[in-house]
């Protein structure tokens, strides 16, 4: 499916001139127009050219060429219709645009949300792997990738983020600094990189605020070899719909059994704290040691984190 903001039109532009400037076609101008018409011979840059055309009613050197461009940017930017399959505009990766999230739906920019579990907003259209990230794919092989919102209410605030993986097939790859501590995040599933979310390095807070739509991290392609349908083994398995719900709950629950077990008795004197049946508190991670939240970190996203999920 395009993007409904994308628009066609027949441009027109010089092919000798030194900067090529696309003008939208009109039937109307013709008439007004050098280029197309016989005064086309008074031009500076066809006199320029050492053929001679001058029996031709329209200048040679005129093109015409079918466009599109994005109807929603303030900056207009011409792109070949030829190229329309291959740009985000032409398929469902349009979803993550900038520009559609902000006009699309201005109220709320996340995508699907089809269950909530505990607070945690868990998309069942997408796949999530064991380390809380996610991986929406398309029929045509296209996907994105980024964190679930587990991990963003965990983390809650981010210094820094850095890709390690840009480009090439590779696992996508980066570290997000929390308080000072290095979290290194691999996505289990190789994949072609075609781009990383660049506008992340100016809001890298919108990975937090919206994590599933303008906070996505990774796109590119998964190839037929590397598709999840085939991915059914530990640890590329990947969880959706029902399967991905369940695993959510566990999650939740251990992490609260975690704390309880293995953080607060620290804190305490060793001495065990009657679990209360809640939810951890969105800041605990900012009250933690270095250690402490690394001992979290490799629990439940470390790239070896593993399956907590019945057969």
């Amino acid at each position: 499916m395009r993007c409904p903001f994308l628009r066609e039109t027949q441009v027109k532009y010089c092919q000798t001139a030194s900067i090529k400037k696309m003008i939208t076609h009109m039937a109307s101008d013709t008439v007004h127009e050098r280029c197309s018409s016989i005064d086309f011979v008074q031009c500076p840059f066809f006199k320029q050219q050492s053929k001679d055309h001058s029996d031709q009613k329209c200048c040679p050197y005129l093109q015409d060429s079918m466009m599109q461009y994005c109807g929603a940017s303030s900056v207009t930017k011409y792109v070949p219709y030829s190229e329309s399959s291959i740009i985000r505009c032409g398929n469902d990766a349009h979803r993550y645009c900038e520009l559609y999230l902000s006009f699309a739906s201005p109220e709320n920019n996340e995508i699907d949300k089809e269950a909530v579990v505990d607070g945690i907003y868990l998309p069942t259209n997408l796949s999530y792997s064991a380390n809380h990230m996610w991986l929406d794919q398309t029929e045509e092989g296209n996907c994105h990738i980024g964190v679930d919102a587990f991990l963003t209410q965990a983390i809650r605030h981010i210094d820094a983020l850095n890709y390690v993986t840009v480009k090439g097939t590779a696992h996508p790859t980066l570290v997000l600094t929390v308080n000072g501590v290095d979290l290194q995040l691999i996505f289990p599933i190789p994949i072609e990189i075609t781009g990383t979310n660049s506008y992340l390095r100016s809001n890298v807070q919108k990975i937090i605020s919206h994590p599933y739509s303008s906070g996505w991290l990774f796109e590119g392609k998964i190839h037929e070899q590397n598709s999840i349908e085939q991915s059914t083994s530990h640890p590329t398995h990947l969880l959706k719909d029902k399967d991905a719900v369940k695993w959510m709950r566990q999650e939740v629950r251990h992490l609260d059994e975690f704390i309880h077990s293995q953080i607060i008795p620290r804190h305490t004197g060793e001495q065990q704290v009657m679990m209360n049946g809640g939810t951890v508190h969105p800041e605990f991670l900012a009250q933690l040691s270095k250690q402490e939240a690394l001992n979290i970190f490799n629990e439940f996203f470390s790239p070896f984190a593993r399956w907590r999920v019945n057969a």
